[in-house]
């Protein structure tokens, strides 16, 4: 936008595409909307079958990560964005008029495959305007993703149930709607959304401008980059890292992808990811389904949802913001202890509506901070310049391997508490996993130092 700096109106293009990506989220609030619509056709359908479409937008989105940061950089972040948000306002399109949940998946498919490819677009170009300001600009554009369903829980419930009516309580379609003026809200909602995309993500993507010269803020995207992965402790390091000869830079700084799919640390930190970021994915499509067993409200829920966004997306700025005082390792670690320990008293909470506002919302702030400490994880263990086709090759795997147990988990018939429990011992390994990468990346950088560094003034 003409009237804003550029690395503002940067910042403002990335946010606000990613809002709409964080659609995503809804599912969680929606989801009871959705089965009950495709019921009309299929009485047999459960909450537990659709969770397949939440899973293959997913994939979708797994897929093509890594495409979408090396569109960015033959095309750029803008026409990227555009490709993108034209997607997922297509697939909102086409999902109005699905008459069946197979075709639904299909069309949320597609939805995340363009979120995939916008996902990564907006963050590249954002370090390359704010090179100084390290997690500080992940965190605020995925932000975002996390707020999104701030706003579109409200207008998705808004649209689909005003009147707050409650779900059947009995008979053979005890939790669902089976209201007509409901149901027939359906495909509106979808509609709505689709044309919310396209205002909200278009004027997204123009505002999305290239620094001028070799980048705003005096730096190139590589030094940008690097500056986001090193945080605020490297600036005290200079003296350290030139003793060393700068051999950590000279063989870290370009580690292209297929070096590091080489690397088996590169595995740990996509187990990691996944161990630790399942439990928040799988909370924020079934809270709603899980907590309606003892709580039948709604507007209860929706406002949950809602709240529960604001939370993801502010706690992912301050995630990121951590990682920049403390150290990126650090703050994972903090992050992959914490959760565990919401996730098992959620399991106890929902039966009353405080308990279950207070839980929910910490577990979507805690869950929200893997997307902002995650990426610079990659580039502090693999170098700046090809971070974000390596984060997006880790996400395909971690997304993949996401969308394969939510598929599993939406066929089992094991109830939601029994669900939570499995989930919960894959959090643990999580928070194990993550112990053992920064240890494994502490022996690392001394290594490369030839045992001349002796990393007192480094965060690993």
């Amino acid at each position: 936008m003409p009237f804003l700096k550029p690395s503002t109106s940067a910042l403002l293009g990335g946010v606000l595409c990613h809002l709409c990506y964080g659609t995503l989220y809804c599912w969680g609030n929606s989801t009871i909307y959705i089965t009950s619509y495709f019921r009309q056709f299929d009485s047999e359908l459960t909450t537990k079958d659709t969770l397949q479409v939440y899973a293959a937008a997913l994939l979708g989105q797994a897929l093509m990560m890594g495409a979408g940061g090396a569109l960015e950089n033959k095309i750029g972040a803008r026409p990227a964005s555009f490709l993108a948000i034209a997607g997922i306002a297509a697939s909102s399109f086409i999902s109005a008029q699905c008459a069946t949940a197979l075709q639904l998946l299909f069309a949320q498919l597609l939805f995340g495959a363009a979120m995939g490819v916008g996902y990564l677009p907006p963050m590249s170009l954002g370090y390359k305007h704010l090179p100084k300001r390290k997690g500080f600009v992940s965190g605020l554009i995925v932000g975002g993703f996390g707020a999104g369903s701030f706003i579109f829980n409200f207008v998705v419930t808004g649209i689909v149930n005003p009147e707050g009516k409650e779900v059947n309580d009995g008979g053979p379609n005890d939790g669902y709607y089976t209201d007509e003026a409901i149901l027939d809200r359906v495909p509106t909602m979808y509609r709505v959304l689709g044309a919310c995309y396209l205002v909200i993500g278009l004027t997204g993507a123009f505002c999305q401008v290239e620094p001028s010269g070799k980048g705003c803020g005096g730096g190139s995207e590589e030094e940008s980059l690097l500056a986001v992965a090193d945080g605020d402790a490297a600036s005290g390091d200079k003296a350290e890292k030139a003793k060393a000869g700068g051999k950590e830079k000279d063989e870290l700084a370009g580690k292209t992808t297929s070096e590091m799919i080489r690397d088996p640390l590169s595995f740990v930190l996509m187990s990691s990811l996944f161990c630790t970021a399942v439990g928040g994915m799988y909370m924020s499509a079934t809270y709603k389904s899980f907590g309606e067993e003892h709580l039948k409200s709604d507007v209860f829920f929706a406002t949950v949802g809602s709240a529960g966004a604001v939370f993801n997306g502010g706690c992912r700025v301050l995630w990121g913001m951590l990682a920049d005082r403390i150290g990126v390792f650090e703050a994972m670690m903090v992050n992959a202890s914490v959760f565990p320990v919401l996730f098992f008293v959620y399991n106890f909470a929902v039966k009353y509506e405080w308990s279950t506002m207070i839980i929910v919302c910490l577990m979507f702030g805690v869950y929200g901070g893997n997307y902002a400490l995650y990426p610079a994880a990659t580039a502090k263990l693999y170098g700046p310049l090809h971070a974000g086709s390596n984060y997006g090759n880790i996400f395909t795997l971690y997304g993949c391997l996401t969308a394969f147990i939510m598929y599993i988990l939406g066929t089992t018939t094991i109830e939601y508490l029994s669900i939570n429990y499995l989930i919960l011992g894959c959090n643990l390994v999580g928070t194990g996993l993550v112990f053992f990468l920064r240890r494994a990346y502490r022996r690392r950088v001394l290594a490369e130092a030839g045992g001349g560094w002796d990393g007192r003034n480094q965060t690993f």
